[in-house]
């Protein structure tokens, strides 16, 4: 690791990495000259990352901000370029301006159900974090006031958008790889999370598995009929809110399928993504992204530089990517991407694969 950090101090000590900002990519579709007006909820790391890429998507204009911290709000609305975007105490206030199209909830999960009601009811097009909510009867709650009022929700399960992941499954659809047998996924965080933020987190597995199993879902194209899990928890901090840090997610499919997700808090090595698939035909891999692309070679081997810091920079793309389709769907061009059942069953999925990984035992889950 000292060989690499001073092979690569300057890619090191860019902001976008060492500091957790992510760069942004402007993107602008020929598909509509219309601009979508959007009320931003909530300033955490997720919020920021949507506020600067929306900053750079000529489709869009940052209308709104809203967040508990009002003075971070004034701050980041008196930076949006044209003086017109105002940070709001009261979500009503910016839910009531006819000429707001769109919303996008970045706030803690609790309070995701309220908003986005409140958002259905005032005929706004909604994207919410995932995930929507805890709780199925919530997340249906959400669903059916979006078709009750005529207005699309679509759930943020970014991974979707990658490039490398939409690719991969692309291949996989396709019979690249003849019949699917394997999907083996990787996902291990960099840096662990604030204990303030697991305490409100929802749990290991609905956190962090459930983009994989959104993903398995995805690539698959089938609902898992059993899934067993085994965990352990390593960090003192994390025991003492009686979850795990560390899992891997067994799931056998209809088809034959099988699929594994290997899941963990904590990488020192850098954001770790990956996915295997296996064919009879042959096998696909989506690899992790360095920081740079730049391999030394010399007598003592190959060094190459560090993995991305953490989601911001590993999904620049994909966030960016994402908003994109957000504004095709505020514009009526495309139905979400993410929709109703696919936020039901990966919820249905992470709760079976906790009560596995506390019970010991297999589960089928149950998606009636």
């Amino acid at each position: 690791r000292t060989r690499l950090s001073v092979l690569f101090s300057l890619s090191l000590s860019l902001p976008s990495q060492s500091h957790g900002r992510p760069a942004c990519i402007s993107i602008m579709s020929a598909s509509s000259s219309s601009v979508v007006n959007v009320l931003l909820c909530g300033l955490g790391r997720i919020g920021t990352v949507h506020y600067k890429n929306l900053l750079s998507n000529a489709r869009a204009h940052l209308r709104y901000i809203f967040d508990v911290d009002q003075a971070r709000a004034e701050e980041l609305a008196a930076a949006v370029p044209g003086g017109k975007c105002r940070a709001v105490s009261s979500l009503a206030e910016a839910l009531a301006d006819p000429e707001l199209h769109a919303v996008i909830v970045c706030t803690p999960t609790a309070s995701h159900t309220e908003i986005i009601i409140a958002a259905a009811k005032a005929k706004k097009t909604i994207m919410c974090e995932k995930p929507i909510s805890l709780h199925l009867d919530e997340i249906d709650q959400c669903f059916a006031a979006a078709k009750e009022n005529n207005v699309p929700l679509l759930c943020g399960f970014q991974r979707r958008h990658d490039p490398s992941f939409a690719a991969l499954q692309k291949a996989v659809k396709e019979g690249k790889i003849g019949t699917c047998q394997v999907i083996k996924t990787c996902s291990r965080d960099n840096p662990v999370p604030s204990v303030a933020f697991l305490k409100i987190s929802g749990g290991f597995f609905h956190d962090c598995a459930s983009h994989d199993i959104d993903v398995c879902r995805w690539i698959s194209g089938e609902d898992p009929i059993s899934v067993y899990a085994t965990g352990s928890c390593f960090r003192s901090e994390i025991k003492e809110l009686d979850d795990f840090d560390t899992a891997v997610i067994v799931s056998k499919y209809p088809s034959g399928i099988l699929s594994s997700i290997d899941i963990s808090r904590k990488a020192t090595y850098g954001y770790d993504q990956r996915i295997e698939v296996l064919g009879d035909g042959g096998m696909l891999t989506a690899d992790n992204r360095a920081t740079t692309t730049v391999i030394l070679s010399d007598e003592r081997g190959h060094a190459k530089d560090v993995n991305c810091y953490s989601f911001p920079q590993r999904y620049v793309e994909a966030y960016a990517i994402e908003l994109n389709h957000f504004m095709d769907v505020a514009q009526g061009l495309v139905e979400p991407m993410v929709n109703h059942a696919d936020c039901r069953k990966a919820a249905i999925i992470a709760e079976a694969a906790e009560q596995s990984a506390k019970t010991g035992v297999p589960v089928v889950p149950k998606f009636d």
